[in-house]
Order: C-alpha cells, then structure tokens, then sequence
C-alpha cells in the first residue's frame, strides 16, 4: 500500500504540470510579428516595413524604429533595392512642411530570404538578422510585382494612382501654373517672400536659376515663383482653401474614406509618420505612363485632409 501511496500524488503532480506548461504557453501574449504573419490582405508596403522594422538594420543606431520608412527603389527577378528613409515636418521656412531624409540601403535576396545592408559599404553588405516569421506563408517579391505582368507598365507600384495636374483646379478656378495677377486675385497677398536662391532647394519646378526666383507663402501653402509665372509648389487646406479634382471638392473636411474612393491602390498603401499623433500619406504618380520620376504626396491628420505636396527627387 505504501508504493501505491507514493506512486498517486508523482502522477497528479506530473499531469499538473503538463497542464500548466500548456496554460502558460497558450496565454503567452501574441507579438507583432506573429499578428503581421496571419493578416491575408495587407499592402507591400506593410509587410516591407514590418520586415525592416524587425531587422537590425544599421539605420536604427540613430534612429527609431517606428521613424523609418522603407520603399523599394529597384527590382529584378530574385532582388529587391530598398531605401530606409525618415520623414520630418520642418517650420524652418515660416511654415510647416515635409522633408525627406535617406538613412540607409538594403538588399532583399529571394534565394534564402537573405536581407543585407548595404549602406556602408555595398561591395560588403552586412547580413541582417529579422524576424522571419514576418515571411511565413507570404513572397515579399511577389506581393510587390518584381515580374511586371504582360500588358501592365514595368512602373506599377503599390502606389499606382494617378492624379493628373490636368485634372486639379485650386479653389475650383487655377490649375497648378497661373500668372502673379491670378495668385492675387485668387489668394490675396502673400503672407511672405523669400528668395530661391536663400533657400537653395535641391530642385525648382521652372529650372531657370535666376536671381530673381521667389518662393512665396500664403496660409502655410508654397508657390514658386519665376517672373510673372507661378507654380504651386506645396498646398495647405488651410482657411477655406480647397482643390477640385475632376470636378470632385476636396477640402479639410474631405476623410480618408473618401479619398479611398478615388485611389484606393494609394490609400491601401499609405504610410505612417510621427508629428503630434500620426500623419498618414499617401503618393500618386503624376503621369499615366510612370515617365516621371515625381509624384504627389497627400497627408493627413485626424483622418482629413492636410496638405499635398509635388515631390521629385534630387
């Protein structure tokens, strides 16, 4: 009776503890890789940035993590080029307004998912560790069309919206180029002036580098200026100011959800930046045949219209 007494209480003790180890295990809180890795229907850019985000890129030895932005800037069939990027909104200038700043360059491999830095020395990348359950059940080449489809443009990005200038009146009555009379008479006088050439932007929309160049500032919005020519440069829906967009009001009352209407390739890829809160953004290209290197940016905050912004790259 005595071996049987003894054997009794080690069986219960054993089968406690399976049982808790299971409990533990199955509270265990789920992280963000493993959240990222069930989601079916997210964007390239999503699972671009969850990957790099979980890596040890060199860029996050000054920079936070939730501050980086990832975008692939080339593709072949078995590589991707991505550049890591933050964004600011600067007032340097008088008035808020973005700023782009590289911080790195990788390199996707497909053949063993292999992710290198590159941005030190290119001819010898550092491997990066990530979290490789970000890529479980998913091609990262894949969801970002490295392969162009037959009969689609080589161009074709996440992003693939297009907002045609053609199509775009400022408060309903100018398109983007207008005289320095039809500013006045639409917007008034200028809040101020400063000169191109003080604030040596690396690119100008009308290209000329004279001396008498201007950007000037109404209600946080950038026009630049060459002679009796004005382009918009930046555009604030700010105080009333509003576009129309093939007939359609877009204002600071405008939501995300209806802009989604319009581009919902674009909305779908929207990306995140830290500045009182989040400000989301989204870009469209500004030609139908992705010619062109630019394209237009689209902020918001507090799911609104805030601002749009031509960008074109140094």
């Amino acid at each position: 009776m005595s071996r049987i007494f003894i054997l009794i209480p080690f069986i219960f003790f054993s089968c406690a503890g399976a049982s808790d180890k299971k409990t533990v295990q199955n509270d265990q809180p789920i992280t963000r890789s493993e959240e990222i890795a069930t989601v079916k229907d997210y964007s390239c850019t999503e699972l671009l940035t969850a990957l790099v985000r979980s890596s040890n890129a060199l860029a996050f030895e000054s920079f936070n993590k939730s501050e980086v932005q990832a975008r692939i800037t080339s593709r072949t069939s078995d590589k991707l080029t991505i550049e890591l990027y933050t964004i600011a909104i600067s007032d340097r200038t008088g008035s808020e307004r973005e700023m782009e700043n590289t911080v790195g360059w990788l390199e996707f491999f497909s053949p063993g998912n292999k992710l290198m830095d590159i941005t030190h020395d290119p001819d010898n990348p550092k491997e990066l560790k990530y979290d490789k359950s970000i890529l479980e059940g998913h091609n990262l080449l894949e969801l970002c069309n490295v392969v162009a489809t037959p009969g689609r443009p080589a161009q074709q990005r996440e992003w693939s919206d297009v907002m045609l200038e053609k199509d775009i009146r400022f408060n309903g009555k100018l398109g983007r180029y207008f005289t320095l009379t039809e500013f006045k008479n639409n917007f008034g006088k200028p809040d101020s002036v400063k000169w191109l050439k003080d604030e040596a932007p690396c690119f100008t929309i009308f290209d000329t580098e004279a001396p008498d160049d201007t950007y000037i500032y109404k209600d946080g919005s950038r026009f630049e200026t060459s002679k009796d020519s004005v382009a918009v440069d930046e555009f604030w829906f700010k105080n009333g100011n509003f576009i129309t967009y093939k007939g359609i009001r877009i204002d600071a009352s405008t939501t995300m959800e209806e802009i989604q209407r319009l581009f919902p390739t674009a909305v779908k890829g929207r990306l995140g930046l830290d500045k009182e809160g989040t400000l989301w953004v989204i870009k469209l290209r500004e030609d139908d045949t992705g010619i062109s290197d630019g394209h237009i940016k689209l902020f918001f905050k507090n799911d609104k219209v805030y601002f749009m912004h031509w960008w074109f790259p140094c």
